[in-house]
């Protein structure tokens, strides 16, 4: 080989070391994108293919008479589900009505026979009006949390640690909102160790606070501090929140043509809605 070839050769290989490094990575990078785009293509492809051969077979394997067959059974059977459903649904609502028949129509006697209810001379009217046997009843005149005779509800707590009755109902409050003199915190102060004290002796039994009946104008006439009774119901019903026990609020209940004279007091209408209510919050 001669010099002049030689040296032609020479120059091509410098030629070719000398490529641009920002040309070869424009390359690369021109390369995979042809490549991506190859590939996307051939998916597509066998994407179509695929389905395409779905759609044939399932043509193939279920002619239109036989599509038209099958519609028309899944169409009687849905009718036939349905009747059945409806069928079932009617029965169900009519043995909640029977259900709901029946507790209506049993004495509330029954409904309380493992209840206790402890309170005050407006609690006496649950046996005295014949709504609730005596025994179910421990109330007193005068009765109350923070009243000046504590042995009548020492007796009240004696006799429901006795009886241990799966439900037991407080109704506590008229007296001692005149024993406080209005201070409400007062009487949290006294009623809270009650519930403790009820908790912790009766742990199997379920507590539930009544609310302090509203008084009428004329009671609030002769005694200002009946006025801030439901400032003292707003403070029991957190301290029933914060011990874990049922707060129930009878206020809604109260009528003007309950009140007795003394606008305190209630007449017989108004002791079958209150057990009514309790009843249905305690759901006996």
């Amino acid at each position: 080989m001669d010099i002049e070839s030689k040296t032609s050769i020479y120059e091509e290989k410098e030629e070719t070391q000398e490529v641009n490094p920002e040309e070869q990575k424009s390359e690369i990078k021109s390369e995979k994108e042809k490549d991506r785009v190859l590939q996307t293509a051939v998916i597509v492809a066998v994407a179509i293919l695929v389905i395409g051969g779905i759609t044939v077979a399932r043509r193939l394997s279920n002619p239109q008479k036989d599509t038209k067959k099958g519609t028309e059974i899944l169409k009687t059977m849905d009718e036939m589900d349905v009747s059945k459903a409806d069928k079932k649904i009617k029965e169900l609502e009519t043995q909640e009505r029977e259900t709901e028949q029946d507790a209506e129509e049993q004495p509330a006697s029954e409904k309380f026979a493992d209840c206790l209810v402890l309170g005050d001379s407006i609690t006496q009217g649950l046996y005295e009006y014949g709504v609730l046997d005596q025994a179910n009843v421990q109330a007193d005149r005068g009765a109350g949390v923070s009243a000046g005779d504590n042995e009548k509800l020492a007796d009240h707590i004696a006799g429901a640690k006795e009886m241990k009755p799966s439900v037991l109902f407080l109704s506590y409050g008229m007296n001692d909102v005149g024993a406080q003199n209005g201070d409400a915190y007062g009487f949290i102060k006294a009623y809270r160790p009650v519930i403790r004290d009820l908790k912790k002796s009766l742990p199997d039994t379920k507590i539930y606070v009544n609310s302090i009946l509203p008084t009428a104008q004329i009671a609030i006439d002769q005694n200002s501090v009946y006025a801030k009774i439901p400032e003292f119901n707003q403070k029991l019903k957190k301290l029933c929140e914060k011990e874990k026990v049922t707060f129930i609020d009878n206020t809604e209940l109260v009528k003007q043509e309950y009140y007795a004279g003394d606008g305190i007091h209630m007449s017989t209408g108004y002791y079958k809605e209150w057990v009514n209510h309790m009843a249905e919050v305690a759901e006996l």
